[in-house]
């Protein structure tokens, strides 16, 4: 940080892939694995960025 750098590996989705994932998981007419297929990522990653939408499916299972 001293030196103007900063570490970490890049995030995979940008801001406007994130308002895209929003939208599309607040339709509810599309699942989890074709909108994280529609931005090109696995189901994990998508979880890790949209948390809220694991606790979501794991309710809807029982």
């Amino acid at each position: 940080m001293a030196r103007g750098r900063k570490g970490g590996r890049p995030r995979k989705l940008s801001e406007a892939d994130l308002e895209v994932g929003r939208a599309l998981l607040a339709s509810g007419t599309i699942t989890v694995a074709e909108i994280a297929k529609r931005l090109g990522v696995s189901r994990f990653t998508f979880y890790s960025y949209f948390p809220q939408a694991r606790a979501r499916s794991q309710l809807a299972r029982g």
